[in-house]
């Protein structure tokens, strides 16, 4: 299985992450309300509305007069003043605008100029009789029609829209870029551009939106500037990348804590364990995450069971079994350790002693009377001595006591102090009691020895001539 981390596992959870934000962002972009501009509404709010409204009204007005019995009575005597009589009644009645009676020859009944748009306004109103011609103003035909269904000719209605610069420049472009044109139809697929609006400079790229104005000739034209697809995206695209950089600073950040904490929790581990191997434990072992606190705890455990019973088994290594004093083996240690330290100028000094009569004392009562013997021996040495002094069997009943920073006066006192000590007797088995004595040689390490087993030697041999002159007695061997 290839080996991974835990900052590739943010790299992969990192891209994951950018991924699906791209793809949340993919779906509100194509989710998005798609706003799909309304030709009629973008002007009819001011513009529009009021133009049809007046077209609308002049039209209204237009039939009533055709319809009037004077107008008839004008069209069909062609008299002047009949026609006139009229012309003044309807100019009464609405002074802004002008009313032209025109037979079907255009022939004017009243007096007054009859203007080119509005002849082929005539020319061209067909047989709906109906229709419209302005520059800035507004003119409407209506057909004249006698009780028998003939056309007698036609009622011209002509207003102007003072207001229509006003109402262009109100008009509502999509964005600043657009651009608008207020155009009047000539009849022959012409058109005059009668106002504009706006950044001419579209006109040439994009195809404009027709807005008619209902009973007029004219027509707004709105060129609109379409975005490029990449406008359009581009928001969403910034909202991604900024989102894939926050999720990324984001996960990176929590990995990176993540592995710091995983770390100093494993060199916690790695502490505990070479602290088990140094055979020592710490009181606290603090970690990070919450996860390692359990192993680590287990694992402490063990480590304590095991250092303890590590301990118990060096600790039974170096002790002697029967007397429950330090071995042969810890007593050359710890004199090797003394003897070293003779450099420095310390003095240290060793005691052999030898319990007496101990072989009568196993050939009589036996060897579990023998063994009594020792160990009671090796406690009345631990009673008696000091704390700082190390006592060992060497073998046998043959036991050694070592004076450390003590010169070979100061263990003389000592030993002595020992002798005055000790129990007279000790019960070795039920109903056998044995007096304890026992005999003793002195000796002192010297730094002009050769070896650590020089000072031994001497106080063997003290020992030995106390052994000779009588048992139960300490005999001292200076160096020569």
């Amino acid at each position: 299985m290839p080996h991974t981390s835990i900052v590739r596992f943010g790299l992969i959870l990192a891209t994951a992450l950018v991924v699906l934000a791209g793809l949340v962002t993919s779906v509100f972009y194509l989710s998005r309300p798609q706003v799909q501009p309304v030709a009629e509404d973008l002007d009819k709010p001011v513009m529009a509305t009021q133009i049809e409204f007046l077209a609308e009204a002049m039209q209204r007005s237009a039939a009533q007069i055709a319809a009037h019995p004077q107008t008839l009575a004008c069209f069909a005597s062609a008299a002047p003043e009949v026609c006139q009589a009229q012309a003044a009644n309807l100019h009464a009645l609405n002074q802004d605008a002008t009313v032209l009676f025109v037979t079907d020859g255009q022939n004017q009944l009243l007096p007054g100029f009859l203007p080119g748009e509005t002849r082929r306004l005539i020319a061209g109103s067909g047989q709906k009789g109906a229709g419209a011609a302005a520059t800035f103003s507004l003119s409407l035909s209506y057909p004249v029609v006698n009780a028998e269904g003939k056309r007698l000719g036609f009622v011209i209605v002509e207003q102007s829209v003072p207001q229509l610069q006003a109402l262009f420049d109100t008009l509502p472009l999509p964005d600043a870029a657009a651009y608008a044109e207020l155009q009047q139809s000539q009849g022959d697929s012409a058109v005059s551009v009668l106002m504009r609006r706006g950044n001419q400079a579209i006109k040439r790229n994009v195809h404009p939106t027709l807005i008619a104005l209902a009973g007029t000739p004219w027509t707004i034209a709105v060129w609109r500037h379409d975005k490029p697809a990449i406008e359009n995206i581009a928001p969403y695209a910034m909202g991604w990348l900024v989102a894939s950089l926050a999720i990324a600073i984001l996960v990176m950040g929590i990995m990176l804590s993540v592995r710091n904490r995983v770390t100093d929790s494993l060199r916690m581990l790695v502490k505990l364990t070479n602290d088990l191997r140094q055979q020592r434990l710490r009181a606290e072992y603090p970690v990070s995450l919450a996860e390692f606190k359990p192993p680590l705890e287990t694992m402490l455990k063990l480590g304590k069971v095991m250092l303890g019973r590590q301990k118990e088994a060096t600790s039974q290594a170096r002790m002697d079994h029967l007397s429950q004093v330090n071995n042969r083996r810890s007593f050359d240690e710890k004199q090797k350790e003394l003897f070293a330290s003779l450099k420095d100028g310390w003095s240290h000094s060793l005691l052999i002693l030898d319990i007496d009569n101990f072989k009568q004392v196993n050939d009589t009562f036996g060897h579990e009377a023998g063994d009594q013997l020792i160990i009671k021996f090796g406690e009345a040495l631990k009673a008696c001595l000091r704390n700082s002094d190390f006592i060992a069997r060497l073998g046998g009943d043959e036991f050694c006591v070592l004076f450390p920073f003590t010169p070979l006066e100061r263990a003389q006192e000592l030993a002595e102090r020992l002798r005055a000590k000790m129990p007279e007797s000790v019960e070795l088995i039920p109903g056998v009691t044995q007096k304890l004595s026992w005999s003793g040689g002195l000796s002192e390490y010297s730094r002009d020895d050769k070896g650590e087993n020089e000072a031994l030697a001497r106080a063997d041999a003290a020992l030995l001539e106390a052994k000779r002159g009588g048992r139960n007695a300490t005999r001292v061997r200076a160096v020569a």
